[in-house]
């Protein structure tokens, strides 16, 4: 095969255009890029960051972070997704009142931020905390101004230029934080990178959309778009005590530094799951809520993305697990070593959030965004009965296990029959999906288990071994399984990469 039959390959796959399903997998592409992009260059720069500055200060910002998310999650509109959701292609109607909503809200979320800072300071016991959020209350500020035509980019299908405006803010973090933090060593390097990001995206949305918004304000819109969005309002809110709940009681009753290795072990162990979900929720959204009409292919849409999801992420999840010693060993300091099995347990996390990226799309595209948030409900009841009697007696780890616990009995096996019976789908068929990639994942996770404890080689040369034991062993499981069942993974990939490359 050709050089140039091979970009030819490639520029048909990056190409915007089609019918919907090739838009969908163009779009797939595109965000999957996009994601691991910017993950990978967030990673390291935060690894890096986080070798220099300690788990102490690595705390502050932790805490900062927990800080603004919740005074984010508490604003939060549901503009976007109202938009996205509707079926007729141009919303510019609504795009004013849209961003004068949008940027009262950041002021508003800004002014809260450095009001509240010194109290917040007082409550976590960190006196840092007060000028980092003074200096971070710049970035609601920052968000609000974005271009609101951007939500065309997800609409439409564009991620093309979504992996413009997201990696554009994303290389200005990575420069500005590793810059600062060698200069300073202290946590001012991850805030001035935030800032430096939300700056490079306000500028990159003037530059990528057309739209230019302009002052004015409909009541009769911002009716509309709020009496869709309340739902997404009331999930960001129970969704926040979910995700960062955690975060906020490990440093309100372990302190900062514990808190700066529960949040970095977060990342790391879901960083790889967090690409699946950003994928699949941000180009399943847009495509489900086109083909809202079609009971048949909303199914089919949904179990494809269940096998695509399930295929990928159990995999991820078992690896990450059975290489964080030799990850931690490898790229942090010894005084990071107590996170490692934080990382093990909040892998199993990562593996049930990418699994719930297949059912939240698929209730916000058929107009009831109320079921997630019901089931989130009832996940925040159980985790605020057990975690502080958890977190006592085990320490950041009881506050992992319920987390982890709380999604394997309750919230995903929920979500997932609620979602499988509003496409009127097979339960048989869902568990032969999941089935599978579990078989072939757990032997490799023994597998590359057993190649560290064989002790080969040591550093990035056993990190590198480890990683590349576990993708032959679980390709050669998959190869095999494939033999004696219908499950088509293999064959899928085989087509399409037919198709592109032909």
């Amino acid at each position: 095969m050709s050089i140039g039959s091979v970009v030819a390959a490639v520029r048909r796959l990056l190409a915007p255009g089609g019918d919907l399903t090739e838009r969908a997998v163009t779009s797939g592409v595109w965000v999957a890029l996009t994601n691991v992009v910017d993950r990978v260059l967030q990673l390291a720069m935060v690894l890096l960051v986080a070798r220099l500055i300690g788990p102490g200060s690595y705390g502050v910002m932790a805490l900062a972070l927990v800080v603004m998310s919740a005074l984010t999650q508490l604003s939060r509109l549901g503009i976007d997704a109202a938009l996205i959701q509707r079926e007729e292609s141009d919303v510019d109607a609504y795009l004013d009142t849209a961003w004068m909503m949008q940027n009262a809200r950041g002021l508003v979320v800004a002014a809260v931020l450095f009001a509240s800072a010194p109290v917040l300071a007082g409550f976590f016991d960190e006196s840092q905390l007060t000028p980092v959020l003074r200096v971070l209350a710049l970035s609601p500020l920052l968000s609000g101004l974005q271009n609101p035509g951007l939500l065309y980019l997800k609409k439409d299908l564009r991620f093309d230029k979504q992996f413009v405006y997201t990696i554009a803010g994303t290389v200005l973090y990575v420069a500005v934080a590793l810059a600062v933090a060698l200069v300073t060593r202290s946590v001012w390097a991850l805030v001035f990178g935030l800032v430096a990001s939300d700056f490079a995206r306000l500028v990159v949305s003037y530059l990528i959309v057309d739209y230019r918004p302009r002052p004015r304000f409909d009541v009769d819109h911002a009716r509309e778009l709020f009496g869709y969005g309340k739902w997404i309002f009331a999930s960001g809110v129970v969704l926040f005590l979910i995700m960062e709940g955690d975060d906020a009681f490990v440093g309100w009753y372990l302190g900062t530094a514990v808190v700066g290795l529960y949040q970095l072990a977060y990342r790391v162990s879901n960083a790889p799951a967090t690409e699946v979900t950003q994928t699949i929720s941000s180009v399943v959204f847009p495509t489900y809520a086109k083909m809202q009409s079609d009971d048949r292919q909303l199914r089919d849409g949904f179990f494809k993305t269940v096998q695509l999801t399930t295929f990928v992420s159990f995999p991820i999840a078992v690896g990450i697990a059975a290489v964080a010693p030799t990850f931690v060993d490898t790229f942090l300091t010894e005084q990071w070593d107590a996170m490692v099995p934080m990382i093990q347990l909040l892998a199993a996390w990562g593996l049930l959030r990418s699994l719930g990226a297949t059912t939240g799309p698929l209730f916000q595209a058929i107009g009831k965004p109320d079921v997630p948030t019901k089931i989130q409900f009832g996940k925040l009841l159980i985790i605020a009965a057990f975690i502080y009697p958890a977190t006592a007696r085990y320490g950041a780890v009881g506050t992992g296990l319920v987390i982890v616990g709380n999604s394997l009995v309750f919230s995903e096996p929920v979500a997932t029959y609620l979602a499988t019976r509003a496409v009127d789908g097979s339960y048989a068929r869902l568990l032969r999906l999941v089935a599978y990639p579990a078989l072939a994942s757990a032997p490799m996770g023994l597998a590359v288990v057993g190649v560290h404890r064989a002790g080969v080689a040591t550093g990035v040369v056993e990190f590198v071994l480890l990683v590349l034991v576990g993708v032959a062993v679980y390709a050669a499981l998959t190869l095999a399984l494939e033999r004696f069942s219908n499950y088509d993974s293999v064959a899928l990939c085989r087509r399409l990469a037919t198709t592109v490359l032909s």
